[in-house]
């Protein structure tokens, strides 16, 4: 079978906590939206990390046809698919304004109504995009496109803070007082007639998978308020922000170095796309 395009860019995109005491924390109304921890300043926002995907299949596109490849893909941009923020879904549902238009959907952000570009590609274009061919430059298209921008550093790595971030969020999980706090939460649930154990069930739910049904936007109206009585998304943010914090202080250096790495990045992929719109629709990009 042969590689899909979607599995090279895929590839872009990826690229893209201890013992501490949590503070105390007043009641967070849930809204993921304003939210932040602090390991999101080392990293890529989701919509930035769109930002150098698009960077990414402009360069792939000017390298394969100046090896006298076209790819079946356009330049375009594509549209952000998925939450807008780290937070948005973070501790379950968090966005009122959302959840009384989409339910527990993301609306014109759901991935199924964006599926990805699965183009054969053939296998003269395969050799130039992975640099298997002999006309091929070195490491391909695709290394050629990862190199301006300077997407793998040899001082830093740029995918730290997400690897930390991950980290942060299975341990505050498994923190009692979250722990605690969840089920307050599922027990204000089931008081207004909801089984849900975790606040991420009722996404999940098969039941809200066609359409959004008023029973789905009622469940969304009773999770946000129970969210809120319950305190859970502060309690969570608190305890998973003394984790990154203890994080943060451990691998200082480290993550100085990878927050600089994904801003010279994402500087690089702007400039990108900034030249690319600056070429006339009738052209072709400047190589």
């Amino acid at each position: 079978m042969r590689p899909h395009l979607a599995a090279l860019l895929a590839a872009a995109t990826a690229l893209t906590a201890s013992c501490a005491q949590a503070r105390p924390s007043d009641t967070i109304a849930p809204d993921g939206a304003a939210l932040r921890l602090p390991l999101d300043d080392y990293q890529h926002s989701p919509t930035q990390i769109l930002t150098v995907t698009n960077a990414y299949r402009v360069l792939l596109i000017r390298c394969a046809r100046r090896h006298g490849r076209a790819l079946p893909i356009t330049s375009s941009p594509r549209p952000l698919v998925g939450p807008r923020t780290w937070m948005e879904r973070r501790y379950g549902l968090t966005d009122a304004a959302d959840a009384a238009s989409y339910g527990y959907g993301l609306g014109p952000r759901d991935p199924a109504r964006h599926p990805p570009e699965t183009p054969d590609l053939d296998p003269a274009t395969i050799a130039v995009i992975t640099g298997t061919g002999d006309q091929a430059p070195p490491g391909g298209c695709q290394e050629q496109a990862r190199k301006a921008l300077a997407m793998a550093p040899a001082d830093a790595d740029p995918s730290l803070p997400q690897h930390l971030s991950m980290l942060s969020f299975q341990r505050s999980r498994a923190d009692r007082r979250v722990q605690a706090a969840v089920k307050e939460w599922s027990a204000c649930m089931r008081a207004a007639g909801h089984s849900y154990a975790t606040p991420f069930d009722p996404i999940a739910d098969p039941a809200f998978r066609d359409g959004t049904s008023e029973r789905e936007l009622a469940t969304t109206r009773t999770d946000l308020a129970c969210k809120k009585r319950t305190n859970l998304v502060g309690v969570w943010l608190s305890v998973e922000s003394a984790y990154q914090r203890t994080m943060i202080d451990r691998n200082a250096a480290a993550l100085q170095r990878a927050r600089r790495a994904n801003q010279t990045t994402l500087r690089l992929a702007q400039e990108t796309l900034a030249a690319e719109m600056r070429v006339p629709s009738s052209g072709s990009p400047a190589d």
